[in-house]
């Protein structure tokens, strides 16, 4: 099958867009056209197309005379999706506990297993990894297409900043019990308490960003 030159693009598209996500590829990257198109056996149009397609969704930035590089997320944005996530992530536990199944449960004391492990390893990276799979699995089970699609694509920008656990080690030790605790009311279907659980959960995750990004400004203002 003769791949065009719109099929080109979109794998292209796919790729960068999913290295930028993963941290793969880092803020501020210079991504040069002519040097991508080798790398992915192309010409530079599909290239082309693939960044205005990453600069429409606000992951890459394009200048006429700077070129293309990599977005870096500001303070605003980086406080605006953790906002939504506070607000949206109840929800979305409180509708996970209506239709929670033994697989789901089966699933999260497995990652609950795992990330034990990776506090106990002082593995702060990876355990971050897996608790985002674990609020994944949650938010999943929800069942609501729309409420997902937005909380995913805030999970998927994570990836692009520090995480709490990379900046306050020691919320690990409360993230492990409310964990558990997760589990616990997912299994009595406790919907209301969930919801109420995972805002705190978030809340405080929230709280501690915010004067992390309060300082951060007042340095970058000296």
């Amino acid at each position: 099958m003769k791949i065009t030159t719109k099929t080109k693009s979109k794998l292209i598209y796919d790729d960068l867009k999913h290295r930028i996500l993963s941290g793969e590829i880092k803020a501020d990257t210079r991504l040069i056209i002519h040097q991508l198109a080798l790398s992915y056996d192309s010409s530079d149009i599909p290239v082309r197309e693939a960044l205005k397609e990453l600069a429409a969704e606000d992951l890459v930035e394009m200048s006429p005379h700077k070129g293309s590089r990599v977005k870096r997320l500001s303070i605003k944005e980086m406080q605006d999706m953790l906002e939504i996530r506070k607000t949206l992530e109840p929800l979305a536990a409180r509708l996970a506990a209506e239709h929670a199944t033994p697989e789901l449960i089966a699933s999260l004391e497995t990652l609950h297993q795992q990330l034990i492990k990776l506090a106990e390893e002082k593995n702060y990276s990876e355990y971050s990894t897996l608790n985002r799979q674990f609020h994944e699995l949650i938010i999943e089970a929800s069942d609501n297409s729309y409420l997902k699609k937005i909380l995913s694509e805030l999970l998927a920008n994570e990836r692009r900043t520090k995480t709490i656990f990379d900046l306050f080690p020691e919320v690990v030790v409360i993230s492990i019990q409310e964990h558990q605790e997760f589990i616990q009311l997912l299994k009595e279907r406790k919907g209301k308490e969930l919801a109420e659980l995972m805002w705190r959960h978030k809340t405080r995750s929230y709280d501690k960003l915010q004067s992390y990004f309060a300082q951060m400004m007042t340095s970058s203002d000296d």
